[in-house]
């Protein structure tokens, strides 16, 4: 093994416990936000005796899939931060990419619209693609977990290397 890929070891191993610590988080994060959702919404349906259009089934799905959609894009925030080293531009990004480049891009060429990460993300919700069949939720969770890889593999090769601390 070359001095390289040694001095490298102990910055990928914090990358990744980083990676897997945002990801727990968001996955609590992610189950705050669906219980607080879903009870906010049962509590105003509850009193005006509605009838609910989903059943609960499909609501602990969608539940299930804001969770795990929510631990894989913190994961993916992970390997933003280490990529970009300013918190502002990193952050800056994020929207960018997340809320102005995906809803162009998807919304120019919606073939392709359920392959970017952040529509993955809410079809695991049970949000639709907007305009293009979502993906199964599988195919949508490994999508984003392919998206979310892959910016810990480029952080990892880049700019792990080059950091001192």
């Amino acid at each position: 093994m070359n001095q390289t890929c040694d001095r490298c070891g102990p910055a990928v191993r914090v990358l990744a416990a980083k990676t897997t610590a945002a990801a727990g988080v968001g996955l609590l994060f992610g189950l705050a936000a669906a219980v607080l959702a879903t009870g906010i919404t049962l509590a105003f349906v509850a009193p005006k005796v509605y009838h609910l259009a989903l059943a609960a089934a499909t609501i602990a799905r969608f539940a299930a899939g804001a969770v795990l959609g929510a631990g894989l894009l913190a994961a993916a925030g992970v390997g933003v931060g280490s990529l970009i080293r300013s918190q502002l531009a990193a952050i800056l990004t994020v929207f960018a990419l997340g809320i102005v480049a995906e809803q162009v891009v998807g919304g120019l060429f919606t073939s392709i619209k359920p392959y970017l990460p952040y529509t993955a993300a809410t079809t695991t919700a049970g949000s639709g693609a907007g305009g293009a069949s979502p993906l199964p939720f599988a195919a949508a969770a490994a999508m984003v977990a392919a998206a979310a890889a892959l910016l810990a593999a480029a952080a990892a090769r880049t700019t792990v290397r080059r950091d001192i601390t």
